[in-house]
């Protein structure tokens, strides 16, 4: 019985989602590891819509509390898996009247008067790479994201679980390329 007690405890701790933890960029990369996949799918599959491009033998993971809707603004993350490479992507999925080229996000502090902006330098899939993990590590902040459209302040997220599962995708890319 305590080897089942002690079983279980462990699989909670292994499953658990640190949420204060940054991310390096200059550590950044797409290659996973067999096991850290392998756990993806065993584990953490369960959240996520899954798409299977035969053809490209890629497989596309959707958080299943992403923002679907049709709303003026959302942004969401894909993890797009190439199984044959043991490469994973995370890609940005936004409303088709937003550009990535040149995508900013502005953020201010809750409780200061700190404020800042992260900004998309380029089109490459390593440039989105980075760009997403400056958003992760500004997420862990006590700050207010927002982008800028036709002179109006339109939040990131359109609340806590789109927040979440954003958050939470980008989470399972870091632990599938063992920045995590």
């Amino acid at each position: 019985m305590k080897k089942f007690i002690l079983l279980f405890v462990l699989s909670i701790f292994a499953c658990s989602i640190n949420t204060s933890k940054k991310v390096e960029i200059e550590k950044l990369r797409f290659n996973y590891t067999d096991d850290a996949y392998i756990f993806f799918r065993n584990m953490r599959q369960s959240n996520y819509d899954i798409e299977v491009m035969e053809k490209g033998e890629w497989r596309i993971y959707r958080h299943e509390d992403r923002q679907t809707d049709t709303t003026e603004f959302y942004v969401n993350i894909s993890l797009v898996v190439n199984w044959r490479v043991n490469r994973v992507y995370p890609i940005i999925e936004m409303t088709k009247s937003f550009n990535k080229q040149n995508f900013q996000v502005h953020w201010e502090a809750i409780d200061s008067e700190e404020e800042g902006s992260i900004s998309m330098e380029g089109e490459k899939r390593k440039d989105e790479m980075i760009f997403t993990a400056k958003l992760y590590n500004k997420l862990s902040d006590e700050v207010e994201m927002f982008v800028n459209h036709n002179n109006k302040k339109l939040p990131l997220f359109a609340d806590t679980d789109q927040k979440e599962a954003f958050r939470v995708s980008l989470y399972d890319f870091y632990r599938m390329t063992g920045q995590l």
